[in-house]
């Protein structure tokens, strides 16, 4: 069936360029046509055919017409000739890319929440949690596309099977299923279904201990994978260096912390570390709470929960360094790694970090997020831009964001040290709210085009609202390794 697709695709592709040329080749013989013909009657208004090649004006007129319609398949067939070799050539780059296309096309899989069978909404934190679980293992499976957390949980509620659904998400697989808890055992019914053909590829119902949880989310995951993609290596799944914890207390107290630390409020923020604590306390081996610890530590000193001082910082890094020591594979300490060493200044241990995590999570929007600022900073800008490309298709309105401006401000940074300011444009009108790095930067490509712009709506804005920064000191905010471009920067900034 895959041969006959294939065939069918290249005599389509074929079929179209002949006709182009045939369609180019009957237009140019038409126009040429109407002019001889134009010209003959000229010719016949003032010369005697009669005399000349012995026949009337309207029977040389008449085979004139003759002529050009019989001409005309034969004119055809030449053209197909002369230009068969570029036909064929042109034919095989098309399918080429084409075809380049189909092979770079991952399967896209979307997860609905899990129904919660125990009627308990104190529980759903652990059906969340695993189901959560789920979507991060599959998304460290290059081979296809794994919606994000925040898009599936954005499906509670939603009748998948819908045709709505279906033209709204376009996924090709969807996994759903429910999950009951009952003292020290688990159960969990889990349906893969092809959204294509209306059926279901694959079912299987667990219970097994709840400590077999991670097994059986392996063996979940591992399935999926073979359904849809075939027999692989999942290096991924290969859980024994890093199977987090034996203990169960710690697990569920990691999910509580994790939901909490999702919730980006200042008081979830902070039971959040409570819960890590409990779950660091409960086995102080597992990575999980201490690389999450960090991470909401983090989150509570950029978004003003907790001031950025030496003791807060000393904590962060404490759990982000017991994170790293743990597991030094695991992809979100890696993350915030990176993100650290960005901020530091130290790009090329940026890269590192953040590289190990995409190579573990190639599918987190967050891990997209600082890789793609790791690329940039180390010269690869149009590997960034792919990267933060990709990161916008999946997410294009990020965790607790309710605009796109965080992923649009990603790539206006890029393309603007891609100098590609044809783009910037285009970005710039889309962001909602910009801020002064934006702002800034746009100004010097207004500057660098000879464009006026100092009457224009944006520019007194963001004169008014970034007037009294020290600019200099903002500058430097941007975290540009390229010296020269800060030097020009800062000096652009002294003079306006």
């Amino acid at each position: 069936m895959q041969k006959l697709k294939i065939a069918i695709h290249f005599l389509k592709l074929k079929l179209h360029n002949i006709g182009s040329v045939l369609v180019k080749t009957s237009a140019g013989y038409a126009v040429a046509s109407f002019g001889l013909i134009q010209v003959a009657n000229i010719v016949t208004d003032n010369l005697s055919t009669e005399t000349i090649l012995g026949i009337t004006s309207e029977a040389f007129m008449q085979i004139l017409f003759i002529g050009v319609l019989v001409f005309f398949p034969i004119v055809l067939i030449i053209s197909y000739l002369t230009k068969r070799k570029s036909i064929n050539t042109e034919t095989l780059k098309n399918f080429d890319e084409t075809n380049s296309k189909i092979d770079d096309y991952r399967p896209k899989i979307g997860l609905i929440p899990f129904e919660n069978l125990n009627n308990d909404s104190d529980g759903d934190f652990l059906v969340d949690g695993i189901v959560e679980d789920l979507i991060t293992e599959l998304s460290m499976v290059k081979e296809i596309s794994v919606a994000t957390r925040k898009t599936c949980f954005g499906f509670k509620g939603k009748d998948y099977t819908s045709q709505s659904f279906k033209d709204e998400w376009g996924f090709d697989f969807i996994v759903s299923g429910s999950i009951r808890s009952s003292k020290d055992r688990l159960r969990i019914s889990v349906e893969l279904s092809d959204m294509n053909d209306d059926r279901v590829v694959w079912s299987n119902k667990y219970d097994r201990e709840n400590t077999d949880i991670f097994e059986i989310q392996d063996e979940i995951v591992t399935k999926i994978i073979r359904c849809i993609v075939g027999e692989i290596e999942i290096t991924s799944l290969k859980r024994a260096h890093r199977k987090p914890t034996e203990n169960m207390n710690s697990y569920e107290y990691t999910l509580r912390g994790r939901a909490l630390n999702q919730k980006f409020e200042k008081e979830a923020n902070a039971e959040a570390i409570e819960m890590l604590d409990k779950a660091i306390e409960a086995d102080k081996t597992n990575p999980l709470p201490h690389s999450w610890k960090a991470c909401t530590l983090g989150q509570a000193m950029t978004l003003g929960f907790r001031e950025k001082n030496e003791k807060n910082m000393e904590e962060f890094l404490g759990s982000l360094s017991k994170a790293n020591e743990l597991n030094d594979n695991d992809w979100n300490t890696n993350r915030i790694l990176g993100e650290a060493n960005l901020t530091l200044q130290n790009f090329q241990q940026s890269k590192i970090y953040a590289t190990k995590a995409y190579n573990a999570n190639p599918n987190n929007p967050m891990v997209l997020s600082i890789y793609g600022d790791a690329l940039i900073r180390n010269g690869d800008i149009e590997a960034g831009i792919k990267v933060f490309e990709k990161m916008y298709e999946l997410e294009p309105i990020p965790l607790a964001d309710s605009n796109s401006d965080r992923p649009l401000k990603k790539l206006f940074l890029a393309h603007y040290l891609n100098n590609n300011y044809e783009k910037c444009d285009e970005i710039f009108q889309s962001i909602e709210d910009h801020d002064f790095q934006d702002w800034f930067i746009y100004m010097h490509i207004k500057t660098k085009q000879n464009i006026e712009y100092v009457k224009e709506a944006w520019y007194e804005m963001g004169y008014e609202k970034f007037n009294n920064l020290n600019w200099k000191d903002e500058i430097s905010l941007f975290h540009l390794s390229d010296k020269e471009l800060k030097t020009s920067l800062e000096k652009f900034a002294e003079t306006h």
